[in-house]
């Protein structure tokens, strides 16, 4: 389970319960420098990048679920893997070296979030805001990026802020980044990816950026599907950003997005 910006894996624990007891074997982790992974070096020192947590934490993290799956495996063949993302643990899946080994890819809210991509003028407005002023604004003045600078989450290093920063003014965020070029590989995709648009979740990932998602897939040979959920359809007034992965809306909203996936995914169906 590949995390958001700021979000500790503490936060996934349901999800991650639920996912075992359907029969999953569930990896969690916190990037470096957040929550359990946070060290000992004062929080005014540059610390963690985000292409630290994205070519470094998650291929070592997919390593060790490649490895698991290996020593699984029945019959001569291993064991089916699922990459679940949630935002940044969404589009990092582009930079993994391994990505051509997954069967299946279950997302919610995750996107290439060039501030462009916001709808409106309004939204570009504020995206660009964000981008270009708030986080060097904050990150120049206190030497990391707090908190409540997010609304909330764990507070970020400078380096993994200032990267968000760079990215989300450009035309393709880091797809866009030349320092990314020979690290950027999702035609290596082989597998059934479905990326969850949330209808109301406006600040984070409006359509246009998960679908900018999507098509980073178009040349892959596996399959990757814009899916839209509303709160309505799981019964309530709101679900935004975070709350598909809270506890309450758990009870149906997990059920259809995972026997979704395993249906259109033969690798994740029971076997005699």
């Amino acid at each position: 389970m590949a995390p958001a910006t700021g979000v500790p894996q503490r936060f996934y624990a349901a999800f991650a319960r639920w996912l075992a007891a359907e029969g999953y074997a569930v990896l969690t982790v916190d990037y470096r420098g957040l929550a359990q992974s946070r060290d000992a070096a004062p929080e005014r020192r540059p610390g963690a990048s985000m292409r630290d947590w994205m070519q470094g934490d998650l291929p070592l993290a997919l390593r060790h679920v490649l490895a698991r799956a290996a020593r699984g495996q029945s019959a001569g063949a291993r064991l089916p893997t699922l990459w679940v993302g949630h935002s940044l643990g969404g589009h990092a899946l582009t930079l993994q070296p391994q990505l051509g080994e997954l069967d299946a890819v279950l997302c919610v809210g995750a996107q290439l979030p060039a501030f462009v991509r916001w709808p409106g003028w309004w939204g570009r407005w504020g995206a660009a805001l964000f981008f270009k002023h708030w986080l060097p604004a904050v990150v120049g003045t206190v030497g990391h990026l707090p908190s409540w600078a997010l609304g909330g989450g764990e507070a970020l290093p400078a380096a993994a802020a200032m990267d968000w920063s760079r990215w989300g003014q450009m035309p393709n965020y880091f797809a866009s980044d030349p320092a990314l070029a020979d690290a950027y590989v999702p035609e290596r995709f082989r597998g059934v990816a479905h990326l969850y648009c949330v209808s109301d979740d406006w600040v984070f990932g409006p359509e246009p950026a998960v679908q900018a998602l999507v098509d980073a897939f178009a040349t892959a040979p596996g399959a990757a599907s814009l899916l839209r959920i509303s709160p309505q359809q799981v019964g309530l007034a709101h679900l935004g950003h975070f709350a598909p992965f809270s506890r309450r809306a758990g009870e149906r909203l997990w059920p259809l997005m995972l026997r979704r996936l395993e249906a259109a995914t033969p690798a994740l169906q029971p076997r005699a």
